[in-house]
């Protein structure tokens, strides 16, 4: 037993010097970013290759900041925004692709929801097929129901009343929807599913496409496949 302990301990050592490696590594990695960042931010700075860097001032003012701040309050009941959501809300107002990384409840899914209830037509949201996950998100559906909220989860288990109406709104824009989630499979697998929302977006209809949790839906299906399916669909 004494033996073992001291292997035990000596492997214990042996990965606790690995992460304090990798720890150091990071915030090498960190100060580097910090100062390409401040480059970045230094707006019509040359950069090496003799083009310049524009960086878009994303906290305001826009002319939707009002209207922002009254769903954000009234609806949604937040008295105030997280770090950098008033940045990607406008950025998402203002047609920009956005990339947005986050810790677990650091307040990503008003991201997408406060912007489809100002933007018109649909806002799809992409989640991985996970039990967790779609537990969340099916309380996160009852949620945006009960504020009064048009959304809906389109999954294999979905009753076909509702499953009947989704494809309704996305086909002929006769109905109430503003938040639709689906999972990847849905895109990959059914092309009734895709037929409808390639109709809405051709209709102006398909105001916003957020992938959620990205990296497990990317490492499920593959970058190559998820992204030649969502290129065929777009363009």
């Amino acid at each position: 037993m004494l033996a073992w302990g001291l292997v035990f301990t000596s492997s214990c050592a042996d990965q606790i010097k690995i992460l304090l490696d990798q720890q150091e590594k990071l915030y090498e990695r960190q100060s580097e970013l910090k100062v390409l960042l401040e480059d970045c931010e230094a707006s019509g700075s040359p950069r090496s290759d003799g083009t310049t860097v524009t960086v878009e001032n994303c906290s305001g003012p826009f002319e939707w900041d009002s209207q922002a701040d009254d769903v954000r309050f009234n609806i949604f009941g937040i008295s105030k925004y997280r770090a950098n959501q008033r940045e990607i809300i406008n950025a998402i107002m203002s047609q920009r692709d956005v990339l947005v990384i986050m810790a677990a409840g650091g307040g990503k899914s008003l991201c997408y929801q406060l912007p489809a209830i100002l933007l018109d037509g649909v806002v799809l949201v992409v989640s991985p097929l996970l039990s967790l996950i779609q537990d969340q998100q099916l309380l996160q559906v009852m949620g945006l129901v009960a504020l009064g909220i048009p959304a809906f989860m389109l999954t294999s288990t979905t009753a076909k009343e509702d499953e009947k109406y989704i494809y309704k709104v996305l086909e002929k824009g006769e109905g109430d929807l503003k938040i639709l989630y689906v999972t990847p499979e849905k895109i990959s697998k059914s092309k009734r599913f895709m037929s409808k929302l390639e109709k809405c977006h051709h209709g102006g209809r398909l105001s916003l496409i957020s992938i959620d949790v990205c990296g497990n839906i990317f490492f499920g299906l593959g970058l190559v496949y998820l992204f030649k399916t969502w290129l065929e669909f777009l363009y």
